[in-house]
């Protein structure tokens, strides 16, 4: 955003996309969703909610923007028989950000994620509606844990 060509349109994609795409399917299918015995509204949010990398202003405020509402949504549905889960994803082997994420050794592999999510949804541990994986604990809980300047520190040297 320093730069002299900073184009906001990227930023407004991104808003769209995570969240506006979210409240939009959410707004299609929650009164057939409320209308079963028993559903669930996962919504795919990130550990970068917590704790932003700085170079990715947009996306992390979006996801944080998107654990608070759907806390919120969880509280107004406590009374109805859906289920609202955020999934919370850590640094992954893809190509979400770029090609050589999906080998970078700082990143858990695909197979590993997909592997815990799966043993923490069969478990049902997802304690507030948060499936978060044990390495993003400390991210999560920064703040309460006084340790925020450290890890954004960590997060974004320079």
């Amino acid at each position: 955003m320093t730069s002299e060509d900073w184009d906001v349109s990227i930023a407004q994609s991104i808003i769209n996309t995570n969240i506006m795409g979210v409240l939009h399917a959410t707004a299609a299918f929650l009164p057939i969703l409320k209308s079963q015995s028993e559903a669930t509204i996962l919504v795919t949010s990130s550990a970068l909610a917590f704790v932003p990398l700085a170079n990715f202003p947009t996306y992390c405020a979006g996801k944080a923007f998107l654990h608070s509402w759907l806390t919120s949504l969880r509280h107004q549905l406590r009374t109805v028989p859906v289920e609202v889960l955020e999934l919370s994803p850590p640094y992954v082997q893809t190509d979400l950000t770029r090609a050589e994420q999906a080998f970078d050794p700082r990143a858990m592999s695909l197979e590993a994620y997909i592997k815990e999510v799966i043993q923490l949804l069969e478990r049902g541990d997802h304690p507030r509606g948060e499936i978060l994986l044990e390495r993003d604990q400390a991210r999560r809980w920064a703040e309460r844990d006084d340790r925020y300047e450290e890890i954004f520190a960590a997060m974004n040297p320079g």
